[in-house]
C-alpha cells in the first residue's frame, strides 16, 4: 500500500476522544480493570475488576456476560444503541505464538436470534487487550459517522477518531491500519484489526474479522468471530474498525528471548548426535529449497533421523535462507519434531480427558515400569522413546496408545508387555529387511 494512501487517511482522522492511561501488571492472569467506550457521547472510561467477578465469572464469556447485564434491560433489542459489543480474554489469555492459541470472546444481542449470544475467535487481539492493560472492553451507543475505536499499548493512549478515507471491507482496512500503526516492517506483528465489512450492513449474520500479521506471507491475514451476526452490530454502531497495538511484541522466533522456548534451552541445545548434511542437502532440494515448505522439510528429516539435529537446523537455514531461531521455534512448537534423538520406536500415550478418565496414568506407569524410564526418555539401547501426549484424536477407544505409527485403543495396564514384546518383534522384522531406520 502506498505511503501517500496512507498518509492521506491518517491525516482525515479526527480525534473525537481521548483517554491516557498508567500500564498495569498482571496479578495471576488479571489486570483488575475493563474498558468502557460510549460512542454516542464520545466517551472512554475505565472500570474495575471485582473480585466477586474474578470468583463468580471468572473471565472470558463470563465476564463479557456480566458486562452485558449491567448494560441491557428486557427492553434492549440488537439495534438498541445500548446494546453493547463486549470482548474478553481469559486469565490464561493464550500465546501470541501462533494465532490459534490466543481466543477472545465477543458477545451481543443477536440480530439472528434477539437473544444474547457469543462467539469465540483466534488470533492476537484478546492477549494483545490482556498485555495492554486491561481484561475486556465494552462498546455502547452508535456513532454518527463512520469511526476507529484504537488502543495504543506503546503509547498508553486510547482514542475514539473518525476514519472517512479507510475501506469498509476487511482484509483492505486490515492491511490499511496495519500499515498506518506499525513503525515498521517487524511493528507489524504488533498490529491487530477487528472490523465487519460492508456486507454487514446488509445481512444479519455478518461476522467480526480479527486481523493478523502472517510473517509468512507479508500480509494481514483473518479469523472469524462468526457466530449470531456480531458484525451487523458492529457496523450499526457505525464502527469501521478497533485496533490495538501491542507493547514490546515478544518475538516468537528470538530463542534467547521468548519465554516459552526457555523452558526447552536444554532440548534445543542437545549435542547428541549428527546429521548426514547431504542427506538434509537432498530433501531441502526436493522441496526447491521453498521456505514455504520447511516444516515439510523438517518432517522429512524427523523421519528419516528420528530428531532434529543442529546440523540439520543449520542446513535448512544455510540453504532456504530461514533464520535458524524461526526453525527451532517451528521444532519445539509441534509435538511431531524432537531436538533431542528418539528411539527406534516413539510410544505416545494419550492422557487427554477420555483417555484419562479410563486410566491412561496407569497404562503411562505401567510403560515406564516396563521400559524402565519416564515419560519424555528413551531407553538406553535407543530403541524406545516414551511420551504423554494430550491428544491422538480416537476418543472413542479409549485409553489409546500410538507406537511407531499403529494406534491402539482400549489399552490397560496388563496389555504393556505384550505390546511392548510385539514392538520389539517387529524392530527385529525390520532389522531384518534391511530397514536402516531399525
Amino acid at each position: 500500500m502506498a505511503s501517500v494512501e496512507i498518509a492521506e487517511m491518517r491525516n482525515a482522522h479526527e480525534v473525537l476522544a481521548e483517554f491516557s492511561y498508567d500500564p498495569v501488571e498482571l496479578q495471576r492472569g488479571y489486570t483488575n480493570r475493563t474498558l468502557r467506550f460510549d460512542i454516542s457521547k464520545n466517551s472512554i472510561e475505565e472500570q474495575a475488576v471485582t473480585q466477586q467477578m474474578k470468583d463468580l465469572w471468572i473471565g472470558g464469556k463470563g465476564f463479557d456476560l456480566w458486562l452485558m447485564l449491567q448494560e441491557i434491560s428486557s427492553q434492549t433489542k440488537w439495534d438498541s444503541p445500548e446494546n453493547p459489543i463486549c470482548m474478553s480474554s481469559g486469565p490464561l489469555g493464550g500465546t501470541t505464538s501462533f494465532p490459534g492459541s490466543g481466543k477472545t470472546l465477543v458477545t451481543s444481542i443477536s440480530p439472528l436470534t434477539q437473544s444474547i449470544m457469543d462467539s469465540n475467535v483466534g488470533g492476537y487481539f484478546g492477549p494483545y487487550l490482556k498485555f495492554s492493560g486491561y481484561d475486556a472492553l465494552t462498546i455502547v451507543g452508535k456513532a454518527t459517522e463512520d469511526i476507529i475505536i484504537c488502543i495504543d499499548s506503546v503509547k498508553h493512549k486510547i482514542t475514539i477518531e473518525k476514519a472517512p478515507k479507510e475501506s469498509l471491507d476487511s482484509h483492505k482496512i486490515a492491511e490499511e491500519l496495519t500499515e498506518m500503526y506499525a513503525d515498521d516492517e517487524m511493528d507489524k506483528r504488533n498490529i491487530s484489526v477487528v472490523s465487519a465489512g460492508q456486507a454487514s450492513e446488509h445481512i444479519r449474520m455478518g461476522v467480526l474479522n480479527f486481523s493478523f500479521w502472517d510473517w509468512r506471507r507479508g500480509e494481514a491475514r483473518l479469523k472469524q468471530a462468526g457466530r449470531g451476526g456480531i458484525g451487523t452490530v458492529f457496523r450499526n454502531k457505525k464502527i469501521k474498525a478497533l485496533v490495538i497495538k501491542n507493547k514490546e511484541y515478544l518475538q516468537p522466533w528470538s530463542i534467547t528471548e521468548n519465554k516459552v522456548t526457555q523452558l526447552t534451552t536444554e532440548n534445543i541445545c542437545c549435542q547428541g548426535g549428527k546429521s548426514d548434511r547431504e542427506l538434509v542437502k537432498e530433501i531441502v532440494e526436493k522441496w526447491k529449497a521453498d521456505p514455504d515448505y520447511v516444516i515439510e522439510m523438517m518432517q522429512d528429516v524427523q523421519e528419516k533421523e528420528r530428531f532434529i539435529s543442529k546440523d540439520a537446523v543449520q542446513e535448512i537455514s544455510l540453504i532456504t535462507g530461514v533464520p535458524e531461531s524461526q526453525l527451532y521455534h517451528i521444532a519445539t512448537f509441534y509435538k511431531a519434531f524432537s531436538l533431542k534423538p528418539r528411539g527406534e520406536l516413539n510410544i505416545q500415550v494419550c492422557i487427554g480427558t477420555a483417555c484419562h478418565v479410563k486410566g491412561a496414568a496407569k497404562v503411562l506407569d505401567s510403560f515406564e515400569r516396563e521400559l524402565a524410564i519416564k515419560q519424555g526418555e528413551t531407553t538406553k539401547d535407543e530403541r524406545f522413546s516414551l511420551e504423554a501426549i494430550a491428544c491422538l484424536g480416537t476418543c472413542s477407544i479409549a485409553p489409546v496408545v500410538k507406537i511407531g505409527d499403529e494406534i491402539v485403543g482400549n489399552v490397560m495396564s496388563k496389555d504393556v508387555p505384550k505390546l511392548i514384546k510385539k514392538a520389539l518383534k517387529q524392530l527385529e522384522t525390520k532389522k531384518e529387511k534391511g530397514d536402516k531406520n531399525a
